[in-house]
């Protein structure tokens, strides 16, 4: 006797390929997105103050390559006249010797910015508290206009969340360190950092 086997549409597996599928066209649409937009946005204006979000900082004191690409773009902006403050920002983590914003601050005044320039905020943890933080410094100091220093993968979804706070900001993308596992890895996780960000921001939430 023969089975009857059932219809395409009936049968799991064809609706579990399907989301496999989708989720691939997806995150491939986002990767696509987000390399695309680290070029586009990559156009700072002149502007009250530079943003510099915070990355790791070594067990010596050290910023690393990452980091240090972004203090030194944001140390030519600040060279070029671009802006007069800079307000850093990054908590310090679990296996680094202090705050990322204030190691930040100690880098740029070390190379001829003036301390009372530079404002730290060492309490944030991620991009959304990075920015949040920098707009609270900024309504102190009635500061209206930022340029955003990040890695080039980070910028798009950085001044998605400064029009999210109603901080009006251009960008400028510090390239990420020449290496194909870095790049690899930098992109695949902003892919999914973005997925979370339009998760919580489609449930009203503040995405991390």
């Amino acid at each position: 006797m023969r089975v009857k086997k059932k219809p395409l549409f009936k049968n799991w597996r064809f609706y579990l390929c399907l989301v496999i599928a989708l989720c691939t066209l997806f995150g491939v649409f986002m990767l696509t997105s987000i390399i695309i937009n680290a070029r586009r946005l990559n156009a700072p204006e002149p502007a009250d103050a530079v943003i510099v979000l915070g990355a790791q900082v070594y067990s010596d004191g050290s910023p690393s390559p990452n980091l240090k690409l972004r203090l030194d773009l944001a140390l030519a902006l600040y060279q070029q006249g671009f802006a007069d403050k800079i307000i850093t920002t990054g908590a310090q983590g679990d296996d680094e010797p202090m705050p990322e914003a204030d190691m930040m601050k100690a880098y740029l005044v070390a190379h001829g910015v003036p301390d009372e320039a530079v404002f730290c905020d060492p309490a944030s943890y991620n991009t959304v508290q990075n920015i949040t933080n920098a707009k609270a410094i900024m309504d102190r100091e009635m500061l209206r206009t930022a340029i955003v220093v990040t890695g080039d993968y980070h910028l798009w979804r950085a001044l998605s969340i400064c029009a999210d706070l109603g901080i009006s900001a251009t960008g400028a993308g510090a390239q990420s360190p020449d290496t194909p596992l870095w790049n690899v890895r930098n992109y695949l996780r902003e892919t999914l950092s973005w997925v979370k960000y339009l998760l919580q921001k489609g449930n009203g939430e503040r995405a991390l």
